[in-house]
């Protein structure tokens, strides 16, 4: 049966609903600039009703707890965002360093290649030059050297990108530890796994920084936050942390390894790390190996060139450049077998002065080698590669954090404070506190009224 108490109950209830909603809103007010903050709302229910016969009365309000305001799906699509953008990002950075070394114009391989052939066609006019003669000479070694500059700084950035790999490891293991700390508070908060409150944010932003490190996996439990690489590796479980090491290779590039110490490197595929390491592995390695193929392919022809005519002694021609028997290491490796401007075989019948063998010599430039390309081609193949991932990576880069943006904003409007709407709904919860006191006031005058009765009587 209601009563004067069950009322008096009830309007307290509501006072300390309200004043929660009060202290809550303050709250988020206060915390409008905070990065990282989620907007906090109080979870309000209906307490179970009274049945007094016929007759059901309401018993107020129950207060279910605070929660944050969160979109679990769109944290995820952030943080795969955030990968996905680390890693361009990454990418961008270190093929803007290589592509100076495959300049447009100016000081280039394909500008030595140009020189070298016109310095060999000078000989038709007149083979017997000396001058001449030591301008192919000299423009060859140009030649030469520009494969072996170009070489040395394509194997050069691994030794930084080595650094990154091991730079970005350790972070992860700290941020790993990070959340396994987190992840048991909010187990002993007996929070359910569910990321509400100050814990939550701190566990949420711990998670987009490893996204920008490398791929990771999330999944909410009740145990908090498992947390994997994209290949299933991994790194927090509750309240545990495995963390990562890392190894170097015969090749001397740096290995990332599991709490097994099983190699996971080419599972890493998006952050810093992952962009890092497809630099490192995939992009330098393919830029090196049609760098070499062309140094390789280019002297072969030339030295064949070479044997067909007979040099300025009428001694038949010998091999102009010194390449290893592989293409591996050819652009590194290329130099010239002799400095003597006699030793170039421009005559076709052995005479000093002829100059029959010149045009096989300069017909290398544009006759197709071992590749298919000619020299010139495979040299432009090259400057078009460089400039072709790093215009990719731009692009994705910039598009991608278009993408984040949008994605941040959405997520903004869903999770951010308002503080008109918090000023708003501040008005609306302090009405509603001065009515529950304006309640507990009327009850407490009718229980003076009652008190009157009984002792008059």
């Amino acid at each position: 049966m209601a009563s004067l108490n069950s009322s008096l109950a009830i309007a307290t209830q509501s006072l300390q609903a309200q004043e929660l909603e009060i202290q809550t809103t303050n709250n988020n007010i206060a915390n409008a600039n905070t990065a990282g903050y989620t907007r906090e709302t109080v979870t309000l229910s209906e307490a179970t009703p009274s049945q007094d016969g016929s007759v059901t009365i309401g018993n107020g309000v129950s207060i279910d707890g605070v929660s944050s305001v969160r979109d679990q799906l769109l944290t995820l699509q952030i943080q795969q965002q955030t990968s996905e953008q680390s890693s361009a990002e990454a990418q961008v950075n270190a093929l803007s360093q290589i592509q100076t070394l495959f300049p447009s114009s100016g000081a280039s391989l394909s500008s030595s290649l140009s020189t070298f052939f016109t310095s060999l066609s000078a000989l038709s006019d007149n083979a017997s030059s000396t001058a001449d003669r030591e301008t192919v000479i000299q423009s060859a070694q140009a030649l030469v050297s520009q494969f072996n500059t170009i070489s040395a700084g394509l194997t050069g950035p691994a030794s930084g990108l080595n650094s990154t790999v091991s730079s970005d490891v350790s972070q992860i293991n700290q941020l790993t530890a990070q959340a396994a700390s987190l992840n048991h508070e909010l187990g002993q908060q007996g929070s359910g796994g569910q990321n509400s409150g100050p814990i939550g944010d701190q566990l949420s932003q711990v998670e987009t920084q490893l996204a920008a490190l490398t791929n990771i996996t999330v999944t909410h439990s009740s145990q908090g936050d498992s947390i994997t690489t994209g290949s299933g590796t991994p790194l927090v479980l509750g309240n545990q942390s495995y963390a990562l090491s890392t190894t170097t290779n015969s090749s001397g590039n740096v290995q990332v390894l599991d709490q097994s110490g099983n190699d996971i490197t080419s599972t890493i595929s998006s952050g810093d790390l992952g962009g890092t390491i497809k630099v490192r592995d995939t992009q330098i390695p393919s830029l090196l190996n049609s760098l070499d193929t062309l140094a390789n392919q280019f002297a072969t022809a030339f030295n064949a060139a070479q044997a067909s005519g007979y040099d300025q002694n009428g001694n038949a021609g010998a091999a102009l450049f010194t390449i290893p028997t592989t293409v591996a290491g050819s652009a590194a490796a290329i130099s010239l077998a002799t400095t003597d401007p006699t030793a170039i075989a421009a005559s076709s019948d052995g005479s000093s002065g002829g100059n029959g063998n010149v045009a096989k010599l300069t017909a290398l430039q544009t006759s197709p080698l071992a590749s298919g390309q000619s020299a010139t081609a495979q040299s432009a193949n090259l400057v078009y590669q460089i400039g072709s991932l790093t215009q990719t990576a731009t692009t994705n880069s910039t598009s991608i954090q278009q993408s984040l943006t949008a994605l941040n904003n959405q997520q903004g409007s869903i999770s951010g404070v308002s503080t008109d709407e918090e000023s708003a709904d501040l008005i609306q919860y302090q009405q509603a506190y001065e009515a529950a006191a304006k309640v507990i006031n009327t009850i407490q005058s009718l229980f003076e009224t009652t008190i009157d009765m009984v002792v008059q009587n």
